[in-house]
């Protein structure tokens, strides 16, 4: 029984015990609680007064900062200008051709033989008559020889029989004189060609019977007149054993040596003047109007990048059908040998002049939105400048009108260079300003009508 009784008390005292320690816990726990939640936000009250104060901080240091930075300077573009300027402009008619010699020869065998000795070598400078070549001339002394023999033989003979001459008879000088009238006859159309020969044998026999040309007929019966035509027979093939330069020039072509055998015509060399040279050019007939001899020529050799001053010397009467060109002569010279035969040439020939045109280099002119514009310079900024364009050539460009932008006038710097991205308004600085180029200013050319 009292076990019975003792189970339930262990069991109710245990249950109060265990809500006696959790009254306890909960008490402990609240102010806890309390605390943790006033040391969050006290935490958090902190922390927003560092950030505040870490606000003004930076916006202090940026105010500094900013009044520390300096301000940035603009930078200028360094430009080369040109004024424009009033002055004739020259259209020039443009053709193309080659340089080509005005003397070139090729220099070949009169006879045939073997070569003795070659004195030049291949693109050796020569003189007018400098020996080239000198063939085997020994055969032609022994004919030269032998030709003299004979001529003084022949002489021998004539003084045997001089005493037979007599007296000259006038008969020669008439018969010239009648034979000098039956040429004036045949040229007034009074008689004809074959007329004045049949007259002029008739007129000789008579003349002879006469006693005239007693003492050529004596020559040629002692064998005077044959010896001295074979002397200078043996002579003139003495001459031609030696091949000399017909003028000044340099050998070309030359392949033979000393010891071979050469024929009748086989070619040497060849020698070719490269100081009096020619351009020669092909003109289209539709710019024939504008072109006359003695017109001033700028010829431009790609090749030497050089250009060299001239004048039209020669105007081919015809027409090419083929390319529709008409051929024109440019002649040149080149004292140093630079330009040679066979170089291409791109010539400009002053053909129209028209009169006091506003004008500025080409370089100067840049397009925009397919829009001509230029850039003038005014208080040391870039003002552009939008135009319509005129005349033009290879160095200039006539200003027609303005478009928009300000005023072009002669004297007005315009920029010519560093311009490609140049904006308006630009600060710029000149680093020098160059005349306008005008090759046509040394000629003496008269304004087309």
């Amino acid at each position: 029984m009292l076990l019975r009784i003792e189970r339930p008390l262990l069991i109710w005292s245990f249950a109060v015990l265990l809500l006696f320690a959790g009254g306890l816990a909960a008490c402990s726990s609240a102010p806890d609680e309390d605390g943790e939640a006033t040391t969050e936000e006290a935490a958090e009250g902190e922390s927003a007064e560092d950030d505040s104060e870490a606000d003004a901080a930076s916006a202090d240091e940026g105010e500094e900062e900013e009044e520390e930075k300096p301000k940035r300077r603009e930078r200028s573009v360094s430009v080369t200008a040109t004024l424009a300027k009033r002055s004739p402009l020259v259209v020039p008619v443009i053709a193309e051709g080659v340089v080509r010699a005005r003397h070139s020869a090729s220099i070949n065998f009169e006879l045939a033989g073997r070569i003795a000795s070659v004195h030049v070598q291949e693109g050796q400078r020569v003189r007018r008559g400098q020996a080239l070549a000198t063939l085997d001339n020994r055969e032609y002394l022994v004919a030269s020889e032998e030709a003299r023999a004979n001529t003084l033989d022949a002489l021998g003979k004539l003084a045997v029989e001089e005493n037979d001459l007599g007296e000259p008879s006038a008969g020669a000088d008439a018969l010239r004189d009648q034979i000098a009238e039956l040429e004036r006859m045949e040229r007034r159309g009074e008689i004809t060609r074959d007329e004045r020969r049949a007259r002029e044998m008739d007129l000789g026999v008579e003349a002879v019977r006469d006693g005239a040309f007693r003492r050529e007929l004596l020559e040629v019966r002692s064998g005077l007149a044959a010896s001295r035509a074979a002397q200078q027979r043996a002579d003139l093939n003495l001459e031609r054993t030696i091949l000399r330069a017909p003028f000044a020039g340099v050998v070309s072509g030359l392949t033979l040596n000393s010891g071979e055998r050469v024929q009748i015509g086989e070619t040497l060399c060849t020698v070719i003047d490269d100081v009096d040279i020619e351009a020669d050019i092909g003109v289209l007939e539709s710019d024939l109007r504008a072109l006359e001899l003695g017109r001033p020529v700028l010829v431009y050799i790609p090749a030497l990048d050089l250009t060299v001053p001239a004048a039209v010397d020669v105007i081919s009467p015809s027409i090419d059908p083929d390319s529709r060109t008409c051929q024109v002569l440019v002649r040149l010279r080149s004292e140093d040998g630079k330009i040679k035969p066979g170089m291409f040439v791109r010539s400009s020939i002053a053909g129209e002049v028209h009169p006091d045109k506003l004008v500025v280099p080409r370089e100067a002119i840049l397009t925009r939105d397919g829009r001509p514009l230029l850039f003038r310079v005014e208080d040391g900024r870039a003002k552009w400048v939008y135009v319509e364009l005129g005349l033009r050539n290879d160095h200039a460009v006539e200003i027609a009108r303005v478009v928009q932008g300000g005023p072009i006038e002669a004297g007005t710097p315009v920029v010519v260079d560093n311009h490609l991205t140049l904006t308006h308004d630009a600060k710029v600085k000149v680093r020098r300003t160059e005349p306008l180029e005008d090759p046509w200013a040394e000629f003496d050319l008269e304004i087309t009508p």
